[in-house]
Order: C-alpha cells, then sequence, then structure tokens
C-alpha cells in the first residue's frame, strides 16, 4: 500500500468509496470538498490517498481551521468496504496526522463514531458527543 497526495482525477474514485460507506448525497458533497483542494481559497484542504496496485482503496484530508490558523481538523477517512479492517485507516490517520504535525498545531480535530479506537491508537481526547453517535474529539 501506498499513500499519496489526491490527483484532480482521482476525484472520482474518492467518491465512489464515500458512496460505498455513506451515501450519493454525501459523495456529491465530498465532490465538492475535494474540489477545494484545487481551488482558490487561501486555506486548501489537502486530502491523501492509499493505493494497492494503482487502485484507490481509500483517502483522508485535513485543514487548517479559519476560526484559529493553529487548529487543523481531520476529515472524509474512508476505506472501500472491501478493504477495512486491513490498517489501512489507521495508516491513512497516522501519514495525516504527521503531515499536520509539521505545521506546529496547537490542536488537531476530528469527529468520529469510533472514539475508542482513536484514544487508543492515536491519544485522541473526547471532548463531547455530537449527533447521530458521533464524537468530537482532540489531539
Amino acid at each position: 500500500m501506498k499513500i499519496r497526495l489526491l490527483r484532480r482525477q482521482d476525484i472520482s474514485s474518492a467518491c465512489r468509496i464515500i458512496q460505498q460507506n455513506y451515501s450519493v448525497r454525501f459523495a456529491k458533497q465530498a465532490r465538492l470538498e475535494l474540489l477545494e483542494m484545487f481551488g482558490r481559497s487561501p486555506i486548501k484542504p489537502r486530502y491523501f490517498v492509499a493505493t494497492i496496485d494503482n487502485k484507490i482503496v481509500g483517502l483522508a484530508g485535513f485543514t487548517q481551521a479559519w476560526m484559529d490558523y493553529s487548529v487543523y481538523e481531520i476529515f472524509w477517512v474512508n476505506v472501500a468496504p472491501a478493504y477495512q479492517k486491513q490498517g489501512i485507516g489507521s495508516a491513512l490517520i497516522r501519514h495525516v496526522i504527521n503531515q499536520i504535525k509539521q505545521k506546529k498545531p496547537r490542536m488537531i480535530l476530528l469527529t468520529t463514531t469510533l472514539p475508542k479506537l482513536y484514544s487508543q491508537q492515536f491519544n485522541f481526547k473526547r471532548f463531547t458527543r455530537l449527533a447521530n453517535g458521533y464524537w468530537l474529539m482532540g489531539l
């Protein structure tokens, strides 16, 4: 498995993974967010993809927060269903955290339905419970 930056031509493959894990509606929203990496915004998200034999099997993104430039947010951590439970998501998270740490953040935030995993593997702390079983967590 290799992890690399998302390319514009990867967006459809990345959105298919999000659609498999969520819905068409979420995939359409994700497409707009993924395109922002190539937009003109002064604060652009960065997305990484995991590949096996040049096939995209997962993705994860992060951005600098508008409210405080020393805060970063991780999002769209997704692995194709056929490749889940193989450490790909964890590898993507580690990669994204390492990318963010190079920027000397004061805080890294994410929301998840898997708070135990993020606490045990990455030392994230639970901040508050959100709607639909999600937790806001920080590192």
